[in-house]
């Protein structure tokens, strides 16, 4: 992970920089069954930036193990507010648990949101201006 975060260029700008609906697949540590995760996340840097691809694979790599999408959500703040030194995070994601979808429950449309905000985020202006961003369906750009 430290290689993947250090893939960063001087940051010229404060503003929000923002990976939207990464799909990315994880497991349920309690039942072992799938989780589908989109996940979007944002920092605003204060003097590095993170490669382009970055925040998808860190997204990907993150997933993977067995986790809690709860511990997924802040775990993911804490590295794009902690290793980037940035002034602050926000993260959200939606999950389709396959544990909830093929069994019992079957609840096969249903969603588990989480969200996690640190540093400036915690501001409520700038929580919803990155709500607002990424709840908006995905556009179509070709």
């Amino acid at each position: 992970m430290n290689a993947l975060l250090a893939k960063c260029f001087p940051a010229k700008y404060t503003e929000m920089v923002i990976s939207k609906h990464n799909t990315c697949f994880g497991m349920c540590p309690h039942h072992l069954l799938p989780v589908i995760y989109r996940i979007s996340m944002a920092y605003i840097p204060t003097e590095k930036v993170l490669g382009l691809s970055k925040l998808s694979r860190l997204a990907r790599l993150m997933s993977r193990a067995p986790r809690l999408q709860e511990d997924l959500t802040h775990e993911l703040a804490d590295i794009l507010h902690q290793d980037l030194a940035s002034q602050g995070s926000a993260v959200y994601i939606e999950g389709l648990h396959m544990c909830m979808a093929a069994r019992g429950v079957g609840a096969h449309e249903a969603r588990l949101v989480t969200s996690g905000v640190r540093g400036v985020f915690l501001e409520l202006a700038t929580r919803e201006e990155f709500i607002k961003l990424v709840v908006a369906p995905p556009t179509t750009l070709v």
